[in-house]
Formats: C-alpha cells, structure tokens, sequence
C-alpha cells in the first residue's frame, strides 16, 4: 500500500507534480490523480452547493476500491497518491493516521492570495462560478453556511497554519516536507529531484518538466473555440488535407490566439493577502521557511 501522499494545497501545482513523480520507474502512483477516498472514507456526508455532488460521485468511496487502485504494483519503493483537497478537510489527517501513520506527506503551499484567485478561476472555467472573485469573496460566508463543499472556500483555504499544524502534531515534522509553489516554477527540476530525494528513489531522474498541467485559458471568441476544441465537419476537413503535424500547429496556434486569462486585479489582491498576514507569520514560524516573498505586491 501506499507510503507517501500528496496532499495539497488545492491550485498549487499538485497535477504538474502528479505526473512528474508518475514518470520515475521507481515511484508508483495511484492511476487516479485524485481518489478523495480520506476525504470521506465510508462517510456518506454531502454538500448541497453546485459541483459538490459530482465531485462526490467522481471520489473512491470504500477502502476495497482504494486498495485496488494499487493492485498493479510491482517493483516500486514509493507507492502514493496526489488529493490535495485532503490538507484543508479537518478530518483527514486522524483518518489517514488511522490506516497508514508512517505515510510522508508532500504539502505544497502558494500565496494564499494568489491560490484562492486561481481556485476560482478554475471552478469559473468549469462554468460553475456565476459571480465575480470579489461577489464570490462577499458571499464565501453565506456559501459556507448554506453547507456549499469546500470548493468554494476560495478564502478559507488560503489559512494555511492550523492545516499545517494539524498534520505535524499527528505525523511530526519529519513526516510532513513542505515546498512552495513558488519555488516549484522557478526551478521545477530542483524541486522534484528534492521530493525525489525524499521519496528515497534515484533524484537524478529527469522528468519531462518542459510540460505543464492543469493550465487553463478562456476563450475570447466561444464559436472559435467550439470549432478547434469540437469534432465538427470543419476538423474532418482539415484532418483530410493537411498532414497531421501541420494540422495540430495550427489548431494550436488558432487556440493561443483566441485564449486570454483574467489578471488579479492589485488592489484587490493586497487587500485579500492583508487578511493572511497573521496566519502567513504564524506558518513561518512553524515551518521554518521564509515566506516574505508573499507579503509584497505582485
């Protein structure tokens, strides 16, 4: 069974991670980026807000059905999983301590600020998100209250230091490797050879880091983006008379054309990186890294 897992933070590169640790022949990860199984774990509790119960139904519910998820394990020393909606859930650390109190954890952490914009970008892109970041700040409270699932603690997630905390008094601080998001992008090598380091397997394996997950643009023109992204007689026109190479260029080329991203807008952000201030100070403390470089503008 597993050794190792990582558990978040939610929009802080987790997938990218996933897949970089799927690529060495030494590691083995779950075949399902995200089981959630801890995040319930034979619990039949349910959120009443948008998304929520797919999300529930797409999670592992029984722990037969977890195990199996490794059943195709051969010579690997480290065998995990990636669920990084099991940092924020307050119940998820005694339940994995329960089953596996030896597991390591790999938490990466970003700018709250930053992480909870991209949190609701991402449940924006899905098409469930009707309002904008600062009315979706206004109404988190409400949300909560009216038993909306943790996808829409855009805020709440971003306080990262009883999380934290919380698994270092179950697992001690040996068993809980912390890295920062951004440290990942600016020498995503380095860091994957340190989780590989960690992980006990061979840390001069090079990964295909040139490949980014999880990276999500929204189209300017939608009919554009339903003809390049849809099967549609205009494609099997092109499949028919352009070479499949030329073919994908310009697919791709007409999609970067027609993708933009929405930007935080500053004021915003520093007004919503205020609130984190104390936490942000509290978790340098604890962790011992220095996390000045989230306390300035962008």
């Amino acid at each position: 069974m597993i050794n190792f897992m990582v558990i978040g933070a939610v929009k802080a590169g987790t997938t990218s991670v996933y897949y970089y640790l799927r690529e060495h022949p030494q590691i083995y990860m779950s075949p399902i980026k995200e089981t959630k199984f801890f995040q319930w774990d034979g619990e039949e509790r349910r959120f009443s807000g948008p998304l929520d119960q797919k999300i529930y139904e797409m999670s592992v519910k029984s722990f037969d059905e977890y195990q199996s998820l490794f059943n195709q394990v051969s010579d690997e020393t480290a065998i995990g999983e990636a669920t990084p909606s099991y940092l924020y859930n307050k119940e998820v650390p005694m339940r994995i301590y329960r089953r596996f109190p030896k597991v390591k954890m790999i938490v990466i952490l970003r700018q709250p600020a930053e992480r909870a914009f991209s949190h609701y970008l991402h449940t924006k892109w899905l098409g469930y998100e009707p309002l904008s970041f600062s009315d979706a700040l206004a109404q988190e409270d409400e949300r909560i209250q009216l038993n909306w699932g943790p996808s829409w603690h855009y805020k709440q997630q971003g306080f990262y230091y009883e999380q934290i905390k919380r698994y270092m008094s179950l697992f001690g601080d040996q068993q809980v490797r912390i890295y920062l998001f951004e440290d990942l992008i600016a020498d995503t090598l380095g860091t994957i050879r340190d989780i590989y380091t960690y992980l006990g397997v061979d840390p001069d394996f090079n990964p295909d880091v040139s490949r980014k997950y999880n990276v999500h643009f929204f189209p300017k023109n939608q009919f554009i983006h339903e003809l390049t992204n849809q099967y549609n007689l205009t494609k099997s026109i092109l499949k028919s008379i352009l070479p499949k190479k030329i073919r994908k260029n310009l697919l791709q080329f007409i999609t970067a054309k027609n993708s933009w991203k929405p930007q935080f807008d500053q004021a915003l952000r520093d007004k919503l990186t205020a609130c984190y201030l104390e936490d942000i100070l509290k978790l340098q403390d604890l962790t011992q890294k220095d996390l000045s470089m989230w306390l300035g503008s962008a």
